[in-house]
């Protein structure tokens, strides 16, 4: 057995391991808060951005931290337009565009209420998706053509939620590779 103490600068050559590992820890929390509707992206930019201000922006410099605004900027539209874009698809009104999105935005905010975070998603969905049925039923009299305006919303949302998780996994690949260890 050895009798060597464990010294203050033995336990500082750990510390960026810490942190590195604290930081990844916290980007999957960014994830799965992405996954369940809840502003996960903007989460992982504020980590890089704190995490490049510790460090000096020497790893994750200015430029990188301005790639990642992009990227979660870029998520944010592209989750929005593919909602609008499935009511679009669907031939839906002006109006059951419109709903769709004020729908989606009450729908959070009430699942939020009840059911916090797994209901952010699950009241947006529904929001948006009675929202654009109502406004289109209002609109044309035609329970079909809304219905199928709500599942064109309904789709548009999915894949809007899909591409920004894809979004939130490519920042994590970026600001992974730029940790130092």
């Amino acid at each position: 057995m050895s009798n060597e103490k464990v010294g203050l600068s033995d336990i500082v050559e750990y510390i960026p391991v810490l942190v590195n590992a604290t930081m990844i820890a916290m980007i999957v929390i960014g994830i799965i808060l992405t996954s369940v509707g809840l502003p996960g992206n903007l989460f992982i930019l504020l980590l890089a951005v704190v995490y490049g201000w510790q460090e000096g922006f020497s790893q994750l410099t200015y430029s990188w931290l301005l790639i990642l605004a992009g990227m979660w900027l870029s998520g944010e539209l592209l989750e929005f337009f593919a909602g609008v874009r499935g009511a679009k698809k669907a031939r839906a009104s002006k109006w059951a565009t419109i709903a769709a999105v004020v729908g989606s935005i009450a729908g959070g905010i009430i699942g939020t209420g009840i059911l916090p975070i797994i209901g952010t998603v699950i009241g947006a969905v529904l929001g948006g998706f009675a929202a654009s049925y109502c406004a289109e039923y209002i609109y044309t009299s035609d329970k079909i053509k809304a219905q199928q305006v709500a599942k064109g919303v309904l789709k548009g949302q999915l894949l809007g939620m899909l591409i920004k998780l894809a979004v939130a996994i490519g920042m994590t690949v970026m600001i992974s590779y730029k940790l130092w260890f």
